[in-house]
């Protein structure tokens, strides 16, 4: 497969396409694609299925994929968004693929389209507290209709895996782009180049990013304090963990948790 590496530029966006025609691309986010109307071709690690209203795409990072409207008015909800949106679900992300990444609509929760919806209504702002819970809340209801099957050696010569899987061993720790470039066997000043060029960020705040999004995963799931989050996942400090909050969600630690806990009662309210 001919597929090129997209390197987005913002961390989240939610919006609906018409008539999408892609080619075969692959980036470091996670991407879901339900469609709402007509029909698309989706290719998804070189399986092509064509996608019925209701059908669910499922597409995890770094996996290659394109899409083919099959009618000019076909309608979809494309959600494409940072790992650490995505909790303590990132690591599952990406270590694995689904074997069949396309789910019918019988399988498709109504927690899924809910989701979406009120992303669309929030709008597509990055800075929204509400984004994460609702991206963890579908993969909640997603993952366990998936058959997942671990990444092959072979799948991480390309260099975003290697990156991300060690990145992801290691995030906890006082990692340098000097210490991953050794890993790697790479100069580090190729490697930063590969990072601005290919991934379209710096490694700090790659490194940033996946300590974020374990972060995320902890306020919303467990009652750690702040102080012992801000440890666990690898900040220096306390202070520097909400000043990386704060830019990149747009809200403190605790305000995210009260909107986390909020999209959980929501949620269970809808299943009573």
């Amino acid at each position: 497969m001919h597929a090129f590496f997209e390197a987005r530029q913002e961390p989240f966006s939610i919006h609906r396409s018409k008539g999408l025609t892609f080619p075969l691309h692959l980036h470091p986010q996670l991407e879901l694609f339900l469609v709402l109307s007509g029909s698309s071709s989706v290719t998804v690690r070189g399986q092509t299925k064509v996608l019925e209203p209701g059908t669910l795409a499922v597409i995890f990072p770094n996996q290659v994929h394109g899409y083919t409207a099959l009618e000019p008015q076909t309608e979809a909800a494309l959600l494409v968004c940072d790992l650490f949106y995505t909790g303590g679900y990132g690591e599952t992300l990406l270590r694995s693929h689904p074997e069949d990444p396309f789910l019918p609509k019988e399988r498709v929760h109504p927690n899924i389209p809910f989701a979406l919806r009120e992303m669309e209504k929030e709008g597509g702002q990055r800075h929204n507290p509400v984004f994460g819970p609702l991206v963890q809340l579908m993969l909640a209801r997603v993952l366990p209709e998936l058959s997942l099957a671990r990444n092959l050696a072979a799948d991480r010569r390309e260099l975003t895996y290697q990156i991300s899987y060690y990145v992801g061993e290691h995030f906890r720790e006082p990692l340098t782009l000097g210490e991953l470039a050794r890993e790697l066997g790479m100069n580090k000043y190729h490697l930063s180049h590969v990072f601005s060029e290919k991934m379209g960020q710096s490694f700090p705040a790659y490194l940033s990013r996946i300590r974020l999004s374990r972060a995320c995963s902890a306020l919303a799931e467990t009652n750690h304090s702040v102080t012992q989050i801000a440890e666990e996942c690898g900040f220096e400090s306390q202070r520097s963990f909400f000043r990386v909050f704060q830019q990149q969600m747009g809200t403190t630690p605790l305000q995210y948790r009260r909107a986390a806990q909020a999209v959980t009662e929501i949620s269970s309210q809808r299943e009573g």
